[in-house]
C-alpha cells in the first residue's frame, strides 16, 4: 500500500510539474536555494531549502523541498501546489497541493499529503496580497502504524508584502479533522512567519519562525514546539519558455 502511495505521488508531482499550459503567455520560471541553521527547543543543526516555480497570468505552478537536521531529530518536507485563476473572475483561482513530510520529533515517521480547494486574492496591492484558502484535505500516514486516511476540512490564510528594504510573509493554515477512521485528534493550526532582507543582488538573509500545534491531541506535548532558522538565500530567474 504504501509503496504504490509513494508511485502515485512520484508520478503526480512528474504529471504537475510537466504537464502545466504550454500555451500560456509570457511563462516565468525562478528558483531559489537557502542554507542555514535551525533552532528547536533543546536542540539545533543544519537546514537546507530549494524552490523551483513557474508562473503565467493565469496559472502557477511551484515544487518546494525542505529539510534539517538536528543533533537528535531530522524534518523531510516535500510540496507541490498548483493553481489557475478563473478568467472572468482573477481573484479567484482553483488549486490543488500533494505533499510528503517527515518529522522524527514529533513522531511523524511518514505522511503523504493532498488537499484540493478554492483561493481568493482577499486583497491585492501594490506592496503585497491577503490570500484566503478554503479545501478539502486528507493524510495518509503511520501515526498508529497503520496507513488508513484521516480526513479534514482546511482553511488558510496568506499575507506577503514587501518593501524596498525587507519583505514578509505571513501563514496560518487550520486542518479540522472530520475523518472518525483514526482515534487520535489530528485537528492542527500550522504558522509561519518569515522576514527576507536583500543583501545584494540575488541574494538574501531570511529569519524564519514555524509552527505546527495539536491543541487536542494526547501527542501535544511532543509536537507543539516552534522552530527558528537563519539562513541565507539565492534566487534567479530561468530562461525557459515552456
Amino acid at each position: 500500500m504504501r509503496r504504490s502511495f509513494s508511485i502515485l505521488f512520484i508520478a503526480a508531482l512528474t504529471t504537475a510539474v510537466m504537464g502545466q499550459d504550454a500555451s500560456a503567455n509570457s511563462a516565468k520560471w525562478k528558483h531559489y536555494v537557502r542554507g542555514g541553521g535551525v533552532l528547536v527547543t533543546n536542540d539545533n543543526g543544519l537546514s537546507g531549502y530549494y524552490r523551483i516555480n513557474r508562473s503565467s497570468r493565469y496559472t502557477f505552478g511551484d515544487l518546494r523541498l525542505y529539510l534539517y537536521g538536528l543533533q537528535n531529530n531530522s524534518y523531510v518536507f516535500i510540496r507541490y501546489k498548483s493553481s489557475s485563476k478563473y478568467r472572468r473572475w482573477p481573484r479567484f483561482y482553483r488549486f490543488s497541493t500533494i505533499a510528503y513530510q517527515k518529522n522524527t520529533q514529533a513522531g511523524v515517521a511518514l505522511r503523504y499529503h493532498f488537499n484540493q480547494g478554492l483561493g481568493l486574492f482577499v486583497l491585492p496591492y501594490t506592496q503585497g496580497h491577503i490570500i484566503s484558502e478554503i479545501a478539502h484535505a486528507y493524510d495518509m500516514s503511520d501515526y498508529l502504524n497503520d496507513n488508513r486516511r484521516t480526513s479534514y476540512a482546511r482553511g488558510g490564510l496568506y499575507w506577503d508584502h514587501d518593501t524596498k528594504w525587507v519583505s514578509t510573509k505571513l501563514e496560518v493554515e487550520y486542518f479540522h479533522q472530520i475523518s472518525e477512521e483514526v482515534a487520535e485528534n489530528l485537528s492542527r493550526t500550522q504558522a509561519m512567519a518569515e522576514i527576507i532582507m536583500p543583501i545584494t543582488k540575488g541574494f538574501s538573509a531570511i529569519i524564519i519562525y514555524e509552527i505546527e500545534s495539536y491543541p487536542d491531541s494526547d501527542i501535544a506535548v511532543a509536537i507543539n514546539q516552534g522552530s527558528l532558522s537563519f539562513s541565507i538565500g539565492w534566487k534567479r530567474t530561468i530562461p525557459w519558455t515552456l
